[in-house]
C-alpha cells in the first residue's frame, strides 16, 4: 500500500515515534536527513562511540546491501550539554535503520540522553512504523525545501526555510 504523504508528514511521524531524536533538518541540497540527540553530560567517551557506532551501521548495510552516499556522525558541546548530530542521505534510510540509530544512541549513553516521555501504546507505535516505513518508501514526493523539526513542550514542531536563505 503506497502512502502520499509529505516530507512535512515524515517529519512529524519521526519526531513522534522517536522521542530521542530532538530535532531533525533536512538539506534539499545534498539530500541528507540530520538527526540531533541531545546528551545531559559531556561526552568524553565519544572517540570510543564512534567506532562502535559506525561498525553497526555499516554491518547494517552490508546485510541488507545497501549503497549509502552520505553516512556521518559529530558531536557537539554547548555548555552542560551535548548533540549527537547523525547524518544519513534520504535515499537509502530506512525504518530498521532508524530504529537501529536510536537504540545504538539510547544505549551506549543510557540516561543522558535527552527524551520527552513517551505515553503510547503499542497499538500506536505499530501504527506510527506503517507510516514512517510507507513515507520512506514512496517515490511519489522527495523533499523540495530545507526543513527543521524539533520537540518543544510535548508538540512537535516543523518549519521550512526557503531554498537560497541560510539558516543561522
Amino acid at each position: 500500500m503506497d502512502y502520499e504523504g509529505s516530507q512535512v508528514d515524515l517529519f512529524v511521524a519521526v519526531l513522534v515515534r522517536f522521542p530521542q531524536i530532538s530535532a531533525m533538518h533536512y538539506e534539499p541540497e545534498t539530500s541528507a536527513l540530520r538527526m540531533a540527540f541531545m546528551l545531559k553530560k559531556g561526552l568524553q567517551d565519544f572517540a570510543d562511540f564512534v567506532p562502535r557506532f559506525d561498525s553497526h551501521l555499516a554491518l547494517f548495510h552490508v546485510l541488507r546491501q545497501d549503497k549509502v552516499s552520505v553516512a556521518a556522525v559529530k558531536h557537539t558541546e554547548i555548555g552542560k550539554f551535548t548533540t549527537i548530530e547523525v547524518t544519513r542521505d534520504l535515499a537509502s534510510l530506512s525504518l530498521g535503520e532508524l530504529n537501529l540509530i536510536v537504540e545504538l544512541v539510547t544505549d551506549y549513553y543510557g540516561d543522558a540522553v535527552v527524551q520527552e516521555e513517551q505515553g503510547m501504546a503499542e497499538e500506536d507505535l505499530l501504527e506510527q512504523d506503517f507510516l514512517i516505513d510507507a513515507l520512506l518508501m514512496s517515490s511519489s514526493w522527495r523533499f523540495r525545501e530545507r526543513l527543521t523539526g524539533f520537540r518543544e513542550n510535548g508538540r512537535v514542531l516543523v518549519y521550512s526555510v526557503p531554498l537560497g536563505v541560510s539558516e543561522s
